[in-house]
């Protein structure tokens, strides 16, 4: 990986910045998520570092108050219009809505962020397919889905993300105009460079994100553990399976404020994420850093040692046959949870290198000129 990596910086060209450039970088009003988070420390870091007329430019871009109060702290103003000037950039989400929109602009530099991988299919799959197609086509889903459940996943869980992954495997991706349009790409993840590189024709250049300073403000405040267990409530069905075969306490992290989520994961000793992982989530990473031990699947960007690096010994493939070893693996972790969370502690380092590595990757990506 590290090696095909030097590679492509060295054959990517920097993007050009001039004193005149206006940034302009599309995300979502109003709306507090990690994806949005990702675009303010994005603007407020270009802002900083090469000084340039950088704006959010919120969609929809009618609504009076856009700017989210939690993150009023980045002080990034915001547009209501685009110059569509050749020297100007815009950069955008790989949400499919988002794209869809930059086409609107013809000569504008544009750049998308892949902030996911399977977020882009998914909602390219809703937006560009009636009800009723998008039905049809996801009748062998259905099918494999409903087996699946009767079996108590002796096969192992095929996810909806894994179904449109192969749906779109027959798409050239550097013929969707949405993509087109893009003269480089940036990625949140090992994942999507992975999935990317042989895809896309283009400058692909890493941008990784960082945790917000409310998480790194209190992860330090160390509380009492318990024997408790925390998971993503994007976690698929097998957590419930999992649930029913085992004594342990869980606790679901659904609908809750960042305080509530720190009061939880600071007295929890396990996170599990059986999620698909679309990118490099946040919450494996909040929950490292509150000190507890993290037990993931192999989807999306779990699958790899780099987005979350963790022993391999702690990521399952989702089957029936592998209940015992996951309970046996969590009873371990509760019991020895001293001695267990040092194997985390590597996680945990990177984690809080994260914004150093971040401003390292905006210096080889953008050029002043």
């Amino acid at each position: 990986m590290d090696g095909n990596k030097n590679k492509m910086h060295a054959k990517n060209k920097k993007i050009i910045l001039k004193k005149k450039t206006k940034i302009y970088i599309l995300a979502p009003a109003n709306t507090f998520t990690g994806g949005p988070e990702c675009l303010h420390q994005l603007a407020y870091y270009i802002r900083k570092i090469y000084k340039v007329n950088t704006l959010i430019y919120y969609l929809p871009n009618d609504i009076k108050n856009p700017v989210h109060k939690n993150f009023k702290h980045y002080k990034i103003n915001y547009a209501n219009f685009i110059e569509d000037q050749k020297e100007n950039i815009l950069i955008m989400p790989e949400h499919f809505m988002y794209l869809r929109y930059g086409l609107k602009y013809n000569n504008i530099q544009k750049i998308i962020w892949w902030l996911s991988i399977d977020n882009y299919f998914g909602y390219k799959f809703r937006y560009e397919n009636n009800k009723v197609l998008r039905s049809l086509i996801k009748i062998p889903f259905n099918i494999i889905n409903n087996f699946n459940k009767l079996t108590n996943y002796y096969f192992g869980v095929f996810t909806y993300q894994d179904y449109l992954k192969i749906f779109y495997t027959f798409f050239n991706l550097n013929q969707q105009k949405e993509i087109n349009q893009a003269s480089s790409h940036l990625m949140q993840s090992y994942y999507a460079y992975d999935y990317l590189k042989d895809k896309i024709k283009k400058n692909l250049f890493f941008l990784f994100d960082f945790q917000n300073k409310k998480i790194l403000k209190n992860y330090k405040n160390k509380k009492k553990k318990e024997d408790l267990i925390c998971f993503s409530h994007k976690s698929n069905e097998f957590i419930q399976i999992l649930k029913k075969n085992s004594n342990k306490k869980f606790i679901e992290l659904k609908g809750l404020t960042s305080n509530q989520l720190i009061k939880i994961m600071s007295k929890t000793k396990v996170y599990i994420d059986f999620g698909y992982h679309p990118g490099k989530d946040k919450m494996p990473r909040e929950a490292t850093l509150f000190d507890n031990c993290i037990l993931t699947n192999f989807k999306g960007s779990a699958k790899n040692k780099y987005d979350i690096p963790i022993n391999k010994k702690f990521k399952f493939n989702q089957k029936y046959s592998e209940l015992n070893k996951i309970n046996i693996t969590i009873s371990n972790l509760l019991k020895n949870y001293n001695n267990e969370i040092k194997k985390f502690s590597r996680y945990k380092r990177k984690i809080l290198n994260e914004e150093r590595v971040f401003k390292k990757q905006l210096l080889k990506i953008f050029r002043l000129s």
